[in-house]
């Protein structure tokens, strides 16, 4: 069985490393307070939370927009829905991060 990720080619992804898991709170980790261009996020079709090069979660975000948090401004958040059932969990994602310690990673955008 591979156990690395192949996107679909009609799939625009985030990766975000959320370090390790809370799974009470994986959500939260991961759709708040990333450095990243809202013209770009709005993009994605899919948001996947990596943890030790792993997805863990797969989101479909709905909206995003810059957090209101005034610790975190100029930041970028999300609402969105787990999606349970991705072919995604599960799947390696470390050749794609390769040596970056940048936690966001982009596939097909």
């Amino acid at each position: 069985m591979n156990t690395e990720l192949i996107p679909r080619p009609q799939d625009r992804i985030i990766c975000l490393k959320v370090g390790k898991i809370r799974r009470n709170n994986l959500y939260e980790m991961t759709r708040k307070f990333w450095k990243i261009k809202l013209e770009k996020a709005v993009q994605a079709t899919h948001v996947l939370a990596v943890s030790e090069g792993e997805v863990v979660a797969v989101y479909l975000p709905k909206a995003w927009e810059y957090t209101k948090d005034p610790r975190y401004l100029g930041r970028v958040e999300f609402v969105g829905t787990e999606l349970h059932q991705s072919d995604y969990i599960g799947k390696n994602v470390s050749d794609y991060y390769g040596r970056s310690s940048n936690p966001v990673k982009y596939i097909n955008m």
